[in-house]
């Protein structure tokens, strides 16, 4: 990898220029498959002042570490043999713990679909490997302790105030401080779309710093919406707040927090609701983990409340592909398609099931 970093290591100009570091007390979790590689950057950590570091070769050894350990910082690599770095991301910003931990993908060169995937994910930034001591320093001690951008705590200020005026039994003036949080020019849609605009411009930099503040504030404003939808319940209306909590809940499910997104659900139908929303994304959920049986009786549940919606019977037809059942499979997209008869994705699966393909 890494002439160049071993030579950064050793370079006494090097080490003037970056100046006089004081010892961190964050423990750093440095994960790649390769030997060299990983202690490379070891060292290189290691001589930013950083000295309490764990290193490993595999994706799952570094869940059991950031079980076990409070690791302060994450450098992982974007994708090998043995490594899924992205999917270990999503994993901890899934965490509260982990939410807003400095974590860094490498990668020897990032394309435009991988700064968007690991925008998307929350990534804090990108190191293109080999890199050099220098830019180690730029990168990591920059975001370690680093304050959070003024947007993100203004909302993370909201909430708090939010809440606590909800637990003084204040609730309208609890709603009037999440719509304005909600209902500002600056949410996560706003950051997204300049992602977005700077990863097709090429800025790389500035396109993962607007994704870090529109998946920091997603998940903001997925509690404000939750503890409004609270806010709503305790005032008696259950619409409003059936129409929060489901708001929310989409977000995490976006966010591929199922977990989540199953609890806000399930506390909606507590509530009462029979939302065809509801059923189809406790369905979706299910299907993701391969619960077809349970995933099946949401999806019949949402049919009562809607029975001529095509989705659903679209949706119902992927389970029994996933169960092998291409019979009950072809009656489901047929339905589909007498519904709708410009679902085109229903006729393409049953013209393949048709001619033997699947």
């Amino acid at each position: 990898m890494s002439s160049e970093l071993y030579a950064a290591i050793g370079s006494d100009s090097l080490k003037e220029e970056l100046g006089k570091n004081t010892t961190s007390k964050s423990q750093i979790l440095i994960v790649n498959e390769e030997p060299k590689t990983l202690a490379g950057l070891t060292k290189g950590i290691q001589k930013l002042g950083f000295l309490n570091t764990i290193s490993v070769q595999t994706d799952e050894k570094a869940v059991l570490v950031t079980g076990k350990k409070d690791i302060g910082c994450i450098i992982c690599s974007y994708e090998t043999k043995h490594i899924n770095g992205l999917s270990f991301l999503r994993m901890m910003r899934k965490k509260d713990k982990y939410a807003d931990t400095p974590f860094f993908l490498t990668d020897p060169a990032f394309t435009a679909f991988k700064v968007l995937k690991a925008g998307h994910a929350g990534v804090t930034g990108l190191l293109v490997m080999p890199c050099t001591l220098k830019t180690l320093e730029e990168k990591i001690t920059a975001n370690i302790d680093k304050p959070k951008e003024i947007v993100v705590g203004n909302a993370e200020k909201q909430v708090a105030k939010g809440s606590n005026l909800i637990n003084d039994g204040k609730y309208d003036e609890a709603i009037n401080e999440f719509k304005f949080m909600v209902n500002q020019k600056e949410n996560p849609e706003y950051y997204y779309n300049i992602g977005y605009i700077k990863s097709i411009q090429g800025k790389h930099s500035e396109a993962i710093a607007a994704f870090r503040k529109a998946t920091q504030l997603d998940r903001l404003f997925a509690k404000a919406y939750e503890e409004m939808g609270r806010a709503y319940r305790a005032l008696g209306q259950h619409d409003k707040a059936d129409e929060c909590l489901g708001y929310a809940a989409q977000i995490h499910l976006e966010r591929d927090n199922d977990g989540h997104a199953e609890e806000i659900l399930n506390e909606i139908l507590q509530l009462g609701s029979e939302s065809l929303n509801v059923f189809n994304s406790l369905g979706v959920i299910y299907r993701k983990r391969g619960d077809h049986q349970t995933a099946l009786t949401h999806y019949k549940k949402a049919l009562k409340i809607h029975p001529d919606e095509p989705n659903i019977y679209y949706n119902m037809g992927r389970i029994h592909l996933d169960m092998k059942d291409t019979d009950k499979a072809r009656e489901f997209f047929q339905k589909a398609v007498e519904v709708d008869s410009s679902f085109k994705e229903a006729r393409q699966v049953i013209k393949a099931i048709d001619l033997g393909f699947i």
